[in-house]
């Protein structure tokens, strides 16, 4: 149970992060840009908590530990990646850099895990990349939104269900 209660604080505080980067630091603007070509405002962005990660190796680390959070706790929340997997007690870096950041949600709105959406495609990266599994997030066990769409569902007993948030 301190596990799961200090790895929610932790992408909770995560999201919080992100999502101050995007509407506040300067070097998110290409992504505020790129959200507004896209007709995604700050009431949408402040809604669903659209944030960004700096493109940087180590951002999201430094802040995790000025926070004071736990080095185990930061490498199992999937927010960062072992230099050499074989070595995870050596260094890590920011798993997610240069991307705008989109919360998911468990059904009952606690954040458990990310995607991030690059603002520009190439051939050499993929447009998004998700949190691994970790304690808090199982692949295929949430879908995104429910939490905030899940009445509307049953009442219309239908969905429709997009790949990418964006869609």
């Amino acid at each position: 149970h301190e596990t799961r209660r200090a790895l929610l604080r932790l992408h909770a505080e995560a999201a919080d992060w992100f999502h101050e980067n995007l509407l506040k630091k300067d070097f998110a603007k290409p992504a505020r840009d790129y959200l507004k070509a896209r007709k995604i405002d700050n009431r949408i962005a402040k809604n669903w908590q659209i944030g960004y990660a700096p493109d940087s190796w180590d951002a999201f680390l430094k802040w995790a530990q000025d926070e004071g959070y736990e080095r185990r706790h930061i490498l199992q929340s999937g927010l960062v990646k072992p230099r050499d997997e074989n070595k995870p007690e050596g260094e890590f870096y920011d798993r997610f850099r240069g991307r705008i950041m989109f919360p998911i949600c468990n059904d009952v709105g606690e954040v458990v895990a990310f995607s991030g959406r690059v603002l520009q495609s190439d051939a050499e990266t993929a447009k998004y990349i998700n949190s691994p599994e970790t304690p808090l997030f199982r692949k295929g066990s949430i879908l995104f939104g429910l939490h905030k769409t899940k009445r509307a569902l049953i009442d219309a007993s239908c969905a429709i269900v997009c790949e990418g948030q964006l869609d």
